[in-house]
């Protein structure tokens, strides 16, 4: 992933109101098969690469019913209360990129799609991507 420079000056966490209001929308790119919001942009093809048309390999997001898109919003609210988020120069009321680990040890990558309206998708990550983005 391409780094940005920081906030400078650091920035305080979202009010508890944001965070409250915070939303995971999701994202057509990163799905492979239909969704809460329709049918998916991605692909995976005969080797299990998944690819998006016209652009490069993508991740593909797991996160396809209801249950998944409020599981993932309380990730991103709890991401957010927990101040596992990192701001960059230009963004408005929520930082651009969350991240929260799971249960399981999994480890999701949110970034903000609307940094007004406190909308995210995610996908999964690694710990090397993790420590890579939010050191």
């Amino acid at each position: 992933m391409a780094r940005r420079p920081s906030q400078l000056p650091e920035r305080l966490a979202p009010a508890k109101v944001q965070i409250d209001a915070a939303r995971y929308v999701g994202s057509p790119e990163h799905k492979d098969q239909r969704w809460w919001e329709g049918l998916p942009k991605a692909f995976v093809d005969i080797n299990g690469v998944a690819t998006r048309p016209n652009k490069e390999d993508t991740t593909i997001c797991t996160l396809y019913t209801i249950e998944d898109r409020d599981r993932a919003t309380k990730w991103v609210q709890y991401a957010l209360e927990a101040g596992q988020f990192k701001f960059y120069e230009g963004d408005k009321d929520y930082p651009k990129k969350v991240w929260f680990r799971d249960k399981d040890g999994q480890i999701w990558f949110g970034l903000c799609v609307n940094s007004i309206l406190g909308q995210y998708k995610g996908w999964p990550i690694d710990e090397e991507e993790r420590r890579e983005v939010f050191g």
